[in-house]
């Protein structure tokens, strides 16, 4: 989305949106029109408007929309800002009514939101337009909000530029107000930073040379001032244990992009302050473990909490094996064929997706998704990584399968386009290398995927491999 200079609200530099062409109400993206027994859906989508957003966030489920994780920006945050702003509870009727497109129309659409959707989304941005543009209390939230709606709605469209754009507008406004440290305002900056740290690190996977804007790239795990994890032992609850993940997690991410150019490099070339940092993060990733297995043993778990569990799990295990293969390298962790730590994460990446259609299909639900979609990081992205890492050809292929199969988005990543660009690579290596046979039991390892993408590939993410592979 395009921006224009604004006044600053509480001191803080903000902008404004200028309502793309795209999104002009009369001017959806797509004039292909709704099936005649879908336009109640949207009529009472527009009703909402006058019963509070709260309605059209549980319509559209938070469960859904947050993933396989709770999250109290999904079942708290937004339906408190949207039932005391309307500007908010109009992006909330957008995204809901998006959300139901999503999960209702099929696959093979040309395009997923519609007209009627188009029009409550136009009408969302031009409300916070001229909400900017006339700063007062509160303008600040409701902007940060919104960046997070319009993100969600944009990556459910498929505009993953856009949906960027609008993230990056949030990351920005949410450091300015960071540095205010506003008094009465912090606790409900912290709240909102959290979702934040979770959709940056998103953006960063999925753009690989993007670094993560949040995350501090100094953070030891004896040093609690730097602003990452706390030194006490043990998980307040799930939420506690995702976000010291992710802290986790966007520290790697530092660590391996500024050390990039010795990553050949034998243990003994290695500094010693590599060698350090890389055993602080050791460090970190073994107390999370622990924690995590104290936290799931010490009680009984509803389900929800042991889904959440086991995708923090997929989560943590893909990581601690991108940092076990580095600094110095070794081959053994992604080259080992058969790869059994791989598959322990596919067992349990598994379950979630056999929960899904479970859910899917249970009499509970008010309309049988045809696909899904949730905001928030979920296996879609491990699964692929996994894919184009691992020699162990059937980790690869069993990781495609089971994309294919999901039918869901999650935040950036498409799982059909996710296993599309798998079976694409393997056809590519398969017919310029000769396989090679493991051990006695038949398993075939292999040069990894990601030794084949294309030369003309350098670097972005995903939509500029798509591109390099003419997908």
């Amino acid at each position: 989305m395009k921006w224009a200079t604004s006044p600053s609200i509480g001191g803080a530099s903000i902008r404004k949106w200028q309502v793309p062409p795209s999104v002009q109400v009369g001017e959806p993206r797509n004039t292909e029109q709704w099936p005649r027994e879908m336009h109640w859906l949207f009529r009472r989508e527009r009703e909402v408007v006058f019963q509070g957003g709260e309605q059209a966030a549980k319509r559209a489920g938070s469960e859904a929309i947050s993933g396989f994780l709770a999250s109290d920006f999904w079942s708290q945050t937004v339906l408190q800002a949207g039932h005391e702003d309307l500007v908010v509870r109009q992006a909330l009727v957008a995204m809901s009514s998006l959300h139901l497109d999503y999960i209702s129309s099929s696959p093979d659409r040309a395009s997923v939101a519609s007209p009627e959707t188009l029009s409550l989304y136009g009408k969302a941005l031009r409300s916070l337009g001229k909400r900017i543009a006339q700063p007062s209390d509160g303008a600040t939230r409701t902007a940060l909000v919104c960046c997070i709606l319009f993100y969600c709605c944009e990556s459910a469209i498929g505009d993953r530029n856009a949906a960027l754009q609008h993230l990056s507008n949030g990351l920005k406004l949410l450091v300015s107000a960071q540095r205010e440290k506003v008094a009465d305002k912090s606790k409900e900056i912290e709240n909102l930073t959290t979702i934040f740290e979770r959709l940056d690190m998103q953006a960063s996977f999925f753009e690989d040379d993007r670094i993560p804007i949040l995350a501090s790239p100094e953070y030891k795990c004896e040093e609690p001032d730097h602003g990452s994890l706390p030194p006490r032992k043990g998980f307040l609850g799930l939420q506690d244990a995702q976000q010291r993940l992710v802290k986790l997690q966007a520290w790697l991410y530092h660590f391996v992009n500024k050390n990039s150019e010795f990553y050949q490099e034998a243990k003994e070339s290695l500094s010693l302050d590599i060698l350090a940092e890389r055993s602080s993060l050791e460090q970190g990733y073994n107390t999370w473990i622990e924690d995590i297995n104290e936290f799931e043993n010490r009680d009984q778990h509803d389900d929800q909490t042991l889904h959440g569990i086991r995708t923090l799990l997929v989560h943590f295990h893909v990581c601690h094996m991108i940092l076990q293969s580095k600094f110095p390298q070794d081959h053994g962790v992604f080259g080992a064929s058969p790869n059994p730590t791989a598959h322990h994460i596919l067992d349990l990446a598994e379950t979630l997706l056999e929960h899904t259609t479970q859910v899917n299909a249970s009499p509970s639900a008010t309309k049988t998704p045809r696909r899904n979609f949730s905001l928030e990081t979920g296996v879609v992205a491990p699964l692929f990584a996994l894919a184009i890492k691992c020699s162990d050809d059937s980790v690869a292929t069993r990781a495609a399968q089971m994309l294919a199969s999901s039918h869901r988005r999650e935040g950036l990543y498409d799982a059909q386009t996710m296993s599309r660009i798998i079976n694409e690579l393997k056809m590519s290596r398969d017919s310029a290398t000769q396989i090679k046979e493991g051990n006695r039991d038949g398993i075939k390892a292999m040069i990894p995927l990601e030794y084949h993408i294309p030369e003309q590939y350098d670097g972005g993410g995903i939509d500029k491999l798509l591109w390099s592979m003419s997908l």
